[in-house]
């Protein structure tokens, strides 16, 4: 009874060991961008970019508010910190107050949103903000970070010596 105790243990140990070594991550994801604003008339038409690219549009409804989500996967391949410009029905207009991209970021007004008027000359930022890489945390990696591997390997061999020894003691006699 005892011996098919120790091997249910070490393979278990075992499937545990591979599972953990073999074992895919999950992302985090990332919760799209939202931009939505009002006193718009009813039908105009607004257009978000960034860089240039279109991120998204959305047609005011008859109250005249209007709402744009910009997830990660839009075209315009949004990064955090990255500068937010709109049309408005197919001319250039500033975004009240400035807006960025944050993943589910919200207007700093949150009643109210993003408020449309006449373009200005603004400045373009120089460089591109990248959100840090996330999902394993360290775990599983590649490269010089992936210890973790190591790691597993090191506890299966410490669940297998601890099997074998668990079997050794439970074979001698008194």
């Amino acid at each position: 009874m005892l011996k098919k105790l120790g091997l249910v243990a070490a393979v278990a140990a075992i499937m545990f060991s591979v599972g953990l070594t073999f074992a895919s991550t999950a992302d985090a994801q990332t919760p799209p961008a939202t931009f939505y604003g009002k006193g718009l008339k009813s039908g105009d038409k607004v257009e978000l970019f960034i860089a240039g690219k279109s991120c998204g549009s959305a047609t005011a409804n008859a109250a005249g508010e209007w709402s744009v989500s910009v997830p990660t996967t839009a075209a315009c391949a949004p990064t955090a910190g990255a500068a937010v410009t709109a049309t408005l029905n197919g001319a250039a207009a500033s975004l009240n107050p400035a807006a960025t991209w944050q993943g589910g970021g919200l207007p700093p007004d949150v009643a109210n949103g993003y408020t449309l008027g006449a373009a200005q000359a603004t400045a373009t930022p120089g460089g591109t903000v990248t959100a840090p890489k996330t999902g394993n945390a360290g775990l599983l990696g590649t490269g010089s970070d992936a210890a973790s591997s190591w790691l597993v390997l090191g506890v299966a061999v410490v669940a297998l010596g601890a099997v074998a020894g668990t079997r050794a003691y439970a074979g001698r006699k008194a």
